[in-house]
């Protein structure tokens, strides 16, 4: 019967206690690092696009988008992270709430405000997630954001914008998006929005022997669209705009080689083009049955819009629409409707499923580090014991009896008795010789006192 009046042993204390990472000689415990994690992100609207000019680093050069982003950090104080797409900018800051980092982010960018979603925490995390595995793209599942995310990772550290400890934390969003494209097969199958389009008008020109176009929007998907015409020696190429003015000033050398207007333009001219490629934003469709695209000649049109700015009652009975649910199934080369809203419920449960081991890891890797720390320091007991002079024949015992001992100390979930674990030991029947069993036991016994007197985990016995 144990020693009821015997002191209590607790060494689960050690391994409930948050894992620490050593990065660069620092300690850093996830939990902490995550909890301090912020962003700021817009998805870009009709109604924020203004806002989008000032804020995206789309178009800049890679000298003029470190100074831009050194700008935030110095005024901030703190790690930040930044990264642009065709359909977003987001602002990630570490030991600092989203509020500070809108304040920066408008101070820096002469903006008095701006229709940010925030975030904190985990809910960082799980957006990057999103975002990284193609889920919140205008084709789902696209590969090309993730390349631009893991671009943005390696441009911040080669920089100093953040330090180790803090990207740290995408290395984490990194292995969740493998998960997430690995369960939907994201990871061949899909196409990103700028080759499909590409490899699309490539095909459309090549149908035909003489091709008038019209280029809805002069964005950075409009800009392209006009490149990749130009490049296949297309030259009647006319772009609708709501603002030509700013267009000319945003890409004046492509400017130059196609006529722009504006919508009120377009209605009022004789133009009958046989290709219309539409890159325009909008909440609603733009053309319906109310304001149908100008025009009744035959022509493809397509729409490369999210939501889609062409609503099929707003073409003539000649025109043939490509929308995006077209683009979809190019891009995962499928035969069927995709059905977004199913897809976007798994995302979640899986989400939520990877997110659970996170953050089970976070002291499940504590427990993983205590036991190792006892596996190593019971085996090189066990070296010792060895040499003992009453070995006799166990030598090849003290080592699988050390693991034994190990196994049953990290196992113990809650305080234990010196003399629970002494019976544990004496009752062993591995032929041990009944001297050397002793020692064992005393040596065990003295190892595990003194390391339950420790105020903070031993570290590893190396």
């Amino acid at each position: 019967m144990s020693d009821l009046g015997a002191p209590k042993i607790d060494l689960s204390r050690f391994f409930s206690e948050p894992y620490v990472h050593e990065i660069d000689g620092r300690s850093v415990d996830p939990q902490e690092l995550i909890n301090s994690v912020s962003m700021i992100s817009m998805k870009i609207k009709p109604d924020n696009v203004e806002h989008v000019e000032y804020l995206t680093t789309e178009g800049l050069s890679k000298e003029e988008r470190l100074t831009f982003i050194g700008k935030i950090r110095d005024s901030l104080q703190s790690d930040v992270f930044e990264m642009s797409t065709c359909n977003r900018v987001l602002y990630v800051g570490f030991g600092v709430t989203s509020q500070d980092l809108e304040t920066c982010v408008l101070e820096t960018t002469s903006l008095k405000s701006a229709p940010f979603e925030h975030f904190t925490g985990l809910d960082v995390w799980r957006h990057l997630v999103k975002v990284c595995s193609g889920l919140d793209s205008f084709i789902i599942g696209e590969l090309q954001v993730m390349s631009q995310f893991r671009g943005s990772v390696a441009l911040h550290r080669k920089h100093e914008l953040v330090s180790d400890i803090n990207s740290s934390f995408f290395d984490h969003v990194i292995s969740a998006n493998r998960i997430i494209r690995r369960e939907f097969g994201f990871n061949q199958t899909t196409e990103s929005m700028l080759n499909l389009a590409t490899n699309a008008l490539e095909e459309a020109v090549s149908s035909k022997e003489e091709t008038c176009s019209v280029i809805l929007g002069f964005g950075d998907m409009g800009c392209k669209a006009v490149e990749v015409l130009l490049s296949l020696g297309q030259t009647n190429i006319y772009v609708v705009s709501r603002s030509p003015e700013n267009a000319i000033i945003r890409n004046p050398d492509l400017a130059s080689s196609v006529e722009i207007m504006t919508f009120e333009d377009w209605k009022k001219s004789s133009i009958e083009p046989n290709l219309i490629i539409s890159t325009i934003r909008n909440n609603q469709p733009t053309f319906n049955e109310s304001n149908p695209i100008p025009g009744t000649s035959s022509a493809m049109v397509m729409d490369f819009s999210w939501p889609p700015s062409i609503d099929k009652s707003g073409v003539s009975t000649k025109m043939e629409l490509f929308g995006m649910e077209h683009w979809i199934r190019v891009a995962h080369r499928l035969g069927v409707e995709w059905d977004y809203t199913s897809t976007i419920e798994k995302s979640e449960i899986l989400i939520s499923e990877i997110q659970n081991k996170f953050m089970s890891a976070l002291t499940d890797r504590s427990r993983a580090k205590f036991r190792s720390f006892m596996y190593q320091t019971l085996e090189a007991m066990s070296r010792e014991w060895e040499k003992s002079e009453f070995i006799e024949d166990s030598v090849e015992q003290m080592g699988a009896f050390s693991r034994e001992i190990a196994t049953w100390i990290c196992n113990q979930d809650g305080p234990f008795t010196k003399v629970d674990l002494q019976n544990m030991m004496m009752s062993t029947s591995r032929p041990i010789n009944s001297v050397l069993l002793k020692k064992v036991a005393h040596d065990v016994n003295e190892t595990v006192d003194r390391i339950n007197k420790m105020p903070t985990f031993p570290g590893d016995n190396s």
